[in-house]
């Protein structure tokens, strides 16, 4: 897999007011990672497209477009995109959750007046079959009779004058004022899934696509505290421009999880993990089971990793934040150090892609030119800030 470009500030075009059209889509990560979430997407797209222009295939060969970019701060953050073919986004690793948008209104104030016109968005969605469409292709089996079960999961942003069991309420009159099929609204065991997501002056109405094996993989099977998401792995691996001669190293592999999803995206030479937690080691190993070869575990300590210099071609790892394991102070010491240690093993060319939560400190040791990193992308991993750093070993 390789990058179609690189990342770069968010265009203002992608902040415009969106409109609303057929086959409009949202994929939905960590926040501050939509941008990678819209490269794979992309990249996906092109190598669908690729498969069927060399089988020969007759089929209209799929398009993509990105139309906007959202968040909810600390919570989610979304790219907006239009798509001829729902089908390139089962493959997705670097997104949460999938959705069809169905409703959009922009100009909303934060009166309570706005609740009326919430609902009428909800009543006269106008994609809301193509969408059951869309959700039967991705995950097949789903019941879409003429009766259904919903309940409306409602997010908002900035000030409003109502509440978000308000927004949900709102949403929920407008479906039930709908005379397509018999909607029913329930609690628990939904056949369909609204999300309503209320920004500062705007509405964005979906309909949700995925399931929770979207964003808890079936490999993970051990578990450890604090361990990555996988979606945050998956885009780890991807900004590290994945290439089928890698040799991989994560010096602080923990469950595993980074190396699986660097396996999933594209060949590689050598997945190479170490840790200096048997009880990590022994989760990853239980994660990986005989799979993702060829791949190596070691009990290595980080700081004196038994490998020649220049020997490894990327480097993807999450460096302890200094909250569940060790200290802000450990990490003072420990940080130049670990850097120190990549630049031994990269070779010419390669890669580093670190995420940390020490912001302070990896701008301190930027500062000292440790490390001359080409993209900083802040994110918010549950809730808490921090930033992924990527670096290319000069030639």
């Amino acid at each position: 897999m390789r990058h179609s470009r690189p990342l770069r500030g968010v265009d203002p075009a992608l902040k415009s007011p969106l409109r609303l059209q057929a086959n409009m889509y949202l994929a939905q990560t960590q926040p501050g990672l939509e941008g990678v979430a819209w490269e794979e997407i992309a990249e996906r797209f092109a190598n669908f497209a690729a498969r069927h222009k060399s089988s020969g295939s007759a089929l209209t060969l799929p398009q993509v477009r990105e139309l906007g970019r959202r968040h909810v701060p600390s919570r989610a953050g979304m790219t907006i995109f239009t798509a001829s073919d729902p089908d390139p986004l089962r493959e997705l690793r670097t997104c949460e959750d999938i959705f069809a948008v169905v409703g959009y209104r922009a100009g909303l104030s934060s009166e309570s007046a706005a609740l009326e016109k919430i609902s009428a968005v909800a009543t006269h969605a106008p994609y809301i079959e193509q969408a059951l469409t869309a959700r039967n292709r991705l995950m097949p089996g789903t019941r879409s009779g003429r009766r259904l079960r919903y309940r409306v999961i409602a997010r908002m942003a900035g000030e409003h004058q109502h509440r978000r069991i308000d927004l949900a309420r709102a949403v929920a009159r407008g479906i039930a004022e709908r005379h397509d099929r018999k909607w029913r609204a329930v609690e628990d065991d939904a056949d369909i899934e609204f999300w309503a997501t209320l920004l500062p002056s705007e509405l964005i109405l979906a309909v949700r696509l995925s399931d929770e094996r979207m964003r808890h993989r079936d490999y993970k099977v051990a578990h450890l505290p604090g361990s990555l998401r996988p979606s945050v792995a998956a885009a780890l691996a991807h900004l590290s421009d994945p290439e089928p001669d890698d040799v991989v190293l994560d010096p602080f592999c923990g469950a595993g999880t980074v190396l699986i999803e660097r396996a999933h995206l594209q060949r590689y030479a050598l997945l190479i993990g170490c840790d200096s937690d048997p009880e990590a080691l022994s989760a990853a190993r239980e994660n990986i089971g005989p799979r993702y070869k060829p791949i190596e575990l070691h009990r290595w300590d980080a700081l004196a990793i038994p490998l020649p210099d220049a020997s490894i071609k990327k480097i993807i790892t999450n460096l302890p934040w200094g909250v569940r394991h060790g200290s802000h102070e450990e990490n003072q010491r420990l940080y130049p150090r670990i850097i120190a240690e990549f630049h031994r093993l990269l070779s010419p060319g390669g890669r580093i892609v670190i995420l940390s939560g020490e912001t302070r400190l990896m701008s301190q040791l930027i500062g000292r030119e440790l490390l001359r990193p080409e993209k900083i992308l802040h994110v918010s991993i549950l809730g808490a800030r921090a930033a992924v750093y990527v670096s290319t070993k000069p030639r």
